[in-house]
C-alpha cells in the first residue's frame, strides 16, 4: 500500500512515512528515507521547512519563522537554482547555474552548498540573500 502526503509541514510526515521527497518549484530538491533526511538535511529549503514546524515549547504569541520572498513564476523560472532568490545562503553560482540532483547513497539533493558540508551552507554565516 502507498500513501502520498502533500504538505509543507514536515512534522506531519516525520512519523508517518518511510521516505520523504521535498519539492520546490516543480523540482525534486531532496529525497531520502525519512530518518536519514531528518538526521542529515542537505537542502536549505528543507532546512527552512523544518524551522517553520511549530514547537510545543513555543509560546502562543511566538511567530513561526517564514521563508522570505515568493515562489518563482514557473512560466519563467529564474536562472540557476530555483530557490536562490529566497535562500539565506545564496552565492553567485546559485544564481547562475542550476545545481544537479546529487546522490549520496539513498539521499539525493539539489544544492551547490549543501547544509552541513564544510564548504557548504552549515559553515558560513547567512548572506541575507546577497550574492557573494
Amino acid at each position: 500500500m502507498a500513501v502520498i502526503l502533500v504538505t509543507h509541514d514536515l512534522g506531519v510526515v516525520a512519523g508517518r512515512t518511510d521516505e520523504v521527497i521535498v519539492m520546490y518549484a516543480g523540482q525534486v530538491v531532496e529525497r531520502a528515507p525519512t530518518a536519514a533526511l531528518f538526521a542529515n538535511v542537505r537542502m536549505p529549503y528543507t532546512e527552512a521547512l523544518l524551522e517553520s514546524v511549530p514547537s510545543v515549547k513555543s509560546t502562543i504569541e511566538a511567530r513561526l519563522p517564514t521563508i522570505p520572498g515568493r515562489p518563482p513564476d514557473l512560466a519563467d523560472p529564474p536562472s540557476g537554482c530555483r530557490f536562490a532568490p529566497r535562500c539565506r545562503y545564496v552565492k553567485a553560482v546559485c544564481r547562475e547555474q542550476a545545481p544537479p540532483l546529487l546522490t549520496e547513497g539513498e539521499h539525493s539533493y539539489r544544492c551547490w552548498f549543501p547544509v552541513g558540508e564544510p564548504s557548504g551552507v552549515g559553515r558560513m554565516a547567512p548572506t541575507s540573500g546577497s550574492a557573494a
